[in-house]
């Protein structure tokens, strides 16, 4: 017969053993949710893998090891290196050395000088300012972009494509250059060389033959003068016209023969002569030389003749039959078909240069009036243009006229 007092302790004991186990069941679930909670953070923030160990560790670490304990995996999440480009030089560097922050790359590319363009404010104003001058006369332009080289270039340069009307003027190949520099070949080709075309070459010019234009380069093409009008497209070099009737009228071939190399030859026929009289003079003393003791009276004629009829020989332009031909002791350098600085030659253009200058000169004589017209033609542009300048001026234009638009305080420069 079991008591009322044993009864009462195994019915305590059993109300005991039941919240015991509704405490382990809710510390149990507890520890469940806590442990759900860590592996979706670490799953949200994957680890990032090692700069300096490769794919290949990152794989490795990623994969795990099924004895990590639960504390390796509520540690928490590294941050992750920067993954930029900025890796691929971090991989280069050497052992022990750290990789530049991207700020610093950020700054230095920053920092470091950018190439010089035109403002949007001066491209926009020279535009504007073309639009008008291209209105006001008779052009064919087509936009160019923008051109800056250093000190070379051009806000709003134009691609002329002709001047003129009835007839065009095409210009071939077409020039680049400033919108002032395509009004004042406008107005002289249709105030003054049209009309010398039509008087001395009786027809009109339909084509300029363009040598040079827009080119980054000092004047002449040397590297200590200032930079050449060419450098900002201010600048044009003809090397001749054709007319309706395919005439046409080459500086090279029919300005004719350059004062300057005229007086030249002249002053080496002159000492030619002289060397030659001495030569003679010394000659006739050494055979007599009681001769030589007595004063020259009278001066020896052979060589004033000789030096008289080389110069006329010279200045008529006409070599005399079967005579050698007088070469001037300051060379002149070969003209250059394409326009611009004249190379320095060689040995090769040594040989290359003589038999120019024998070409020439072998050349018959240009026509008059195709002669007329170049110098008329070129003595206009010298009131139009800040600088004009052609076979008169030296060598490295015995080929083409120059003109530009160079600003000049005080007069125009016209040779």
């Amino acid at each position: 017969m079991t008591t009322p007092a044993r009864t009462y302790g195994s019915t305590h004991r059993s109300s005991f053993r039941l919240i015991i186990a509704a405490a382990i069941l809710v510390l149990s679930l507890f520890a469940a949710g806590t442990a759900r909670d860590a592996q979706a953070k670490q799953k949200a923030v994957p680890p990032a893998p090692d700069a300096t160990s490769g794919a290949g560790k990152a794989d490795a670490q990623a994969a795990g090891s099924p004895s990590q304990t639960a504390a390796d995996s509520a540690k928490p999440a590294q941050p992750a290196p920067n993954t930029d480009a900025n890796s691929s030089q971090n991989a280069g560097a050497k052992p022990g050395e750290q990789a530049k922050p991207e700020a610093d790359s950020k700054a230095s590319a920053e920092a470091a000088p950018k190439p010089p363009a035109w403002s949007a404010a001066e491209v926009a104003d020279a535009k504007a300012h073309c639009a008008i001058v291209l209105k006001r006369i008779h052009a064919v332009a087509l936009p160019h972009e923008p051109i800056k080289e250093g000190a070379c270039g051009a806000p709003a340069p134009v691609e002329l494509v002709s001047i003129g009307e009835k007839p065009q003027v095409a210009l071939s190949p077409p020039a680049i250059v400033t919108c002032d520099l395509a009004e004042a070949l406008t107005q002289w080709f249709e105030n003054d060389v049209q009309p010398l075309a039509r008087k001395h070459l009786k027809s009109e010019i339909v084509t300029i033959e363009t040598m040079s234009s827009y080119s980054c380069r000092n004047a002449y093409g040397r590297k200590k003068t200032k930079l050449s009008e060419h450098g900002l497209a201010n600048a044009l070099d003809i090397g001749g016209f054709i007319t309706a009737t395919t005439k046409t009228a080459e500086v090279l071939e029919d300005w004719g023969k350059p004062q300057r190399e005229i007086l030249a030859e002249a002053e080496a026929a002159k000492r030619a002569a002289d060397e030659a009289a001495a030569k003679t003079a010394g000659t006739g003393t050494a055979a007599n030389p009681v001769q030589a003791a007595l004063p020259l009276a009278v001066p020896l004629t052979a060589g004033a003749a000789a030096a008289e009829l080389a110069r006329s020989t010279i200045i008529e332009g006409v070599p005399a039959s079967g005579s050698a031909k007088l070469v001037a002791t300051s060379e002149a350098a070969v003209p250059n078909r394409l326009g611009g600085p004249v190379v320095k030659p060689g040995k090769k253009g040594a040989l290359a240069q003589k038999a120019a200058q024998v070409a020439l000169a072998a050349s018959p004589a240009p026509d008059a009036e195709v002669q007329a017209f170049l110098h008329e033609a070129h003595k206009a542009a010298c009131r139009i243009f800040g600088t004009t300048l052609g076979p008169e001026a030296n060598a490295d234009h015995r080929n083409h006229f120059h003109v530009d638009m160079a600003e000049r305080k005080f007069t125009k420069i016209c040779d």
